[in-house]
C-alpha cells in the first residue's frame, strides 16, 4: 500500500518542482500578462573584492498608477543578447495588468522608487541602467500616464568610477526639498568624484 502511495506522489512532487534552466526564462513578448520573476538576487555594477549576489532592485512596491494600492514593479529580461559581446534587453512589467510594461533598452538594470516627482499623484520610477562598456551608467525617471509610460526627466550619467553603489546611494541621488526636485551627479573632473547638487527638470 505504501509503495502504491510513492508511486502516485513522486510524480507529482516533480511537478511542483520550480524549473531548472529555464527558471529565468522570459516570453519574448511585452503583450504577456505573466512573466517568471528572477531569482531575487543578481550582480550588478562592481560589487565588493569578494565576488558575491547583492539583493537586487529589481523588483519595487509603489502605486504607479494612483489607485491607493501598492504594485509591484520587476525587471526581467526581454530579449537576449545575439552576440557575446551583445547586452540584454529589459522590461518592467507590473503585478497589476492594468499598468503596461515599460521597455527600458540594452544593459542592466535597477529600479528606484522615487515617490511623487511630478505631482501627479502617482509614485514614479527612475531606472539605474548599466553601459555596454566603461564605467558611466545611465538614470532616467519615468511616470505612469493614462496614455502609458512618459519619461520626464533628461537621462543623466552617473559617474561612478566603476564603484558598486548600494540602494541607499541611489535611493539618495533624486531628492525634492520645498517643492523642487534636484539630483546629485559626481564631478568627473573631480578625481574624487565628488557629488555635485543639480536642479532637475521636470516634464
Amino acid at each position: 500500500m505504501y509503495k502504491s502511495l510513492l508511486f502516485i506522489l513522486i510524480p507529482g512532487m516533480i511537478a511542483c518542482n520550480p524549473p531548472g534552466e529555464n527558471a529565468n526564462y522570459h516570453p519574448d513578448s511585452l503583450s504577456g500578462r505573466s512573466a517568471v520573476v528572477d531569482t531575487g538576487v543578481m550582480t550588478v555594477g562592481n560589487p565588493p573584492e569578494t565576488p558575491q549576489a547583492v539583493p537586487d532592485t529589481i523588483r519595487i512596491e509603489g502605486d504607479f498608477n494612483g489607485d491607493g494600492n501598492l504594485d509591484l514593479a520587476f525587471g526581467v529580461i526581454y530579449r537576449k543578447a545575439m552576440e557575446a559581446e551583445g547586452q540584454d534587453e529589459y522590461v518592467i512589467r507590473f503585478s497589476n495588468p492594468d499598468i503596461k510594461p515599460l521597455l527600458t533598452g540594452y544593459g542592466e538594470i535597477r529600479l528606484i522608487n522615487e515617490g511623487d516627482l511630478n505631482s501627479d499623484g502617482r509614485d514614479d520610477i527612475s531606472v539605474y541602467q548599466a553601459p555596454l562598456h566603461g564605467c558611466s551608467y545611465v538614470m532616467s525617471s519615468w511616470a505612469f500616464t493614462n496614455s502609458g509610460w512618459k519619461q520626464i526627466t533628461d537621462p543623466w550619467l552617473v559617474y561612478n568610477g566603476c564603484n558598486y553603489l548600494s540602494d541607499e546611494d541611489l535611493q539618495n541621488r533624486i531628492v525634492v526639498e520645498d517643492g523642487v526636485v534636484y539630483f546629485y551627479q559626481e564631478d568627473p573632473h573631480d578625481e574624487h568624484l565628488t557629488l555635485v547638487k543639480k536642479e532637475m527638470s521636470i516634464k
